[in-house]
């Protein structure tokens, strides 16, 4: 059996705010992307140089108010232990990249499941990699939410389970 090269030891959010927009329009902001920002920061134990901190962080971009559905800010850390097998330097960037990946799939999954059950569409954070950029070239800040076609079949779901439910409220 093969080692696994990092080891999540434990992972929690250290800021959670997930804050509904009332006066978003969705009719008027469906072309608009969401945009969210991330920061990455990673420390290594100073008695272990086998352990390791990874914070990320992810906000909404600060729009105009009406174009987003939500205002985000999520903080979440993990730690971690890097395999005995892996060269020292070679961890940091095995720490970074896939530490923040394994933090930013759990951060996906929780907006996921709180937006799911707010007013607008549930947030989708698109895949991304936090591999380091080539130098001289800057990272993207901005990502895009679901497909429009995802979106506007949830729309439409969600606007026939209403008209339903107005339905069924009309007949008692």
């Amino acid at each position: 059996m093969t080692s696994v090269p990092l080891l999540l030891e434990n992972h929690f959010f250290t800021k959670v705010v997930v804050e509904a927009n009332p006066a978003y329009e969705p009719e008027k902001n469906e072309e608009q992307p969401f945009g969210i920002q991330t920061e990455v920061q990673v420390g290594q134990h100073k008695d272990d140089p086998r352990r390791w901190r990874v914070i990320l962080n992810l906000r909404t971009e600060s729009t105009a108010e009406k174009e987003q559905p939500y205002k985000i800010d999520l903080e979440c850390a993990g730690f971690f232990k890097v395999d005995h097998e892996v060269e020292e330097k070679r961890m940091p960037f095995l720490v970074r990249a896939n530490g923040a990946s394994i933090l930013y799939s759990s951060a996906r999954e929780f907006l996921l499941l709180v937006t799911g059950r707010g007013p607008w569409d549930p947030v989708y954070l698109p895949t991304t990699n936090f591999l380091e950029p080539p130098k001289g070239e800057e990272k993207p800040k901005l990502t895009e939410s679901a497909p429009k076609a995802i979106k506007k079949k949830r729309v439409s779901k969600a606007k026939k389970i209403i008209e339903q439910s107005e339905e069924a409220k009309s007949e008692s």
